[in-house]
């Protein structure tokens, strides 16, 4: 496994909600701010390797990280060759996140959906198998897999560098590291700096409407021990507070730590706002600064 520094927070961001020249003074601001890595999602604006690429030039330090490519819309052998190049034109600062979302949301816009595992499978190893006549990087460019349930957990630990996680509390991650030895253990959290429960609440539960209504999460919150009735009107407070940390700094920090303490090697902050919208919170970045 590559001997990246991934022991301080990373950020993931939404950089479709950004300007090009916004989402480049976000990276340098996130990289001053002593993050690790900038997590870039994948959905139906930006194409996450451009984004990396501009992003990875305009900066000096931080990993790039996919969090996560589809692989519904991309064939391996492209998926290959841009994770390659981008880990040889940077010094190894990218990383690769793979994923495969929610079928009924690929199917409503237009990308086949099969089987998620045996897909997965086989194309891990069309990547490997993949040719590249460029000049090859030092090292092949991590990929992780996004999992929340055993099979795809059990495929990252035979066939990549670990898993990278979403709306996974510190009790599940203690329950992953055990079924994850010698490999990366990517910990997603999302946080709020408001300690007004109402006005908290009520934001993330307008943010929380398509996971509760995407079948693969439903199937998560399940796992989680959360019933039906927990994942109607955007989750009920229990969900909430248990996948989500909201309040002051001390409480978004001890989240974090418990992340830690149950495993986790590396822990990933998606900042929300109380205010709505996707812009990341600057407060809250700049009140969890590794420094």
């Amino acid at each position: 496994m590559q001997t990246m520094e991934l022991s301080k927070l990373g950020i993931l961001a939404y950089v479709d909600t950004m300007t090009a020249t916004e989402s480049v003074d976000f990276a340098r601001r996130v990289e001053r701010l002593g993050y690790s890595v900038l997590w870039l999602p994948e959905t139906f604006g930006r194409d996450p390797f451009v984004m990396a690429t501009r992003l990875l030039a305009a900066t000096d330090r931080i990993l790039v990280g996919t969090a996560i490519a589809n692989v519904w819309k991309r064939e391996p052998q492209a998926t290959a060759a841009a994770a390659r190049n981008l880990a040889e034109l940077f010094d190894g600062r990218f990383i690769l996140g793979l994923g495969v979302s929610a079928g009924p949301f690929m199917l409503r816009n237009g990308l086949p959906y099969a089987k998620p595992v045996e897909f997965v499978r086989d194309y891990l190893e069309r990547m490997k198998t993949a040719p590249y006549k460029a000049p090859p990087p030092a090292e092949e460019p991590p990929v992780v897999l996004a999992g929340l349930r055993p099979r795809m957990m059990r495929l990252a630990a035979e066939a990549s560098a670990g898993v990278i996680t979403a709306l996974t509390p510190p009790a599940m991650i203690a329950r992953m590291r055990q079924a994850l030895p010698g490999k990366w253990l990517l910990a997603q959290q999302m946080v709020m700096l408001e300690s007004d429960a109402h006005k908290a609440r009520a934001a993330l539960r307008a943010f929380m409407h398509f996971y509760m209504s995407a079948p693969p999460y439903q199937r998560h919150f399940r796992d989680l021990g959360f019933t039906a009735d927990d994942m109607r009107g955007g989750g009920s407070d229990w969900l909430l507070d248990t996948v989500i940390a909201w309040g002051d700094r001390e409480v978004l920090s001890a989240r974090i730590a418990a992340h830690r303490e149950a495993g986790a090697d590396h822990v990933y902050l998606v900042p929300l706002s109380a205010d709505g919208g996707r812009l990341p919170d600057m407060r809250v970045i700049e009140a969890l600064a590794p420094g």
